[in-house]
């Protein structure tokens, strides 16, 4: 659990830093993301995350930065960040 709470404040720190807010949108966060939905025990939660990582994922393929942060926005809250 402390591991989740050090990854949430990380997150949560990087997400309120306008610095760090395209920084998001990469594959390496797509990874971390992927791995903590993984490891959400809530079903509902974790299945709303992940199809909102998934248009994440695909606004961010697209080149559509604007697009990526908001999808990431709507998994972050469905993980509870």
């Amino acid at each position: 659990m402390p591991k989740v709470s050090l990854a949430a404040a990380f997150l949560s720190v990087m997400c309120l830093s306008p610095a760090y807010t395209q920084d998001l949108c990469n594959d390496a966060h797509m990874k971390q993301m992927d791995q903590m939905i993984a490891e959400m025990t809530d079903a509902a939660k974790q299945k709303e995350a992940t199809a909102a990582l998934d248009q994440s994922k695909a606004a961010m393929q697209k080149g559509d930065t604007a697009g990526c942060m908001k999808y990431m926005d709507v998994a972050h809250k469905a993980m509870g960040l």
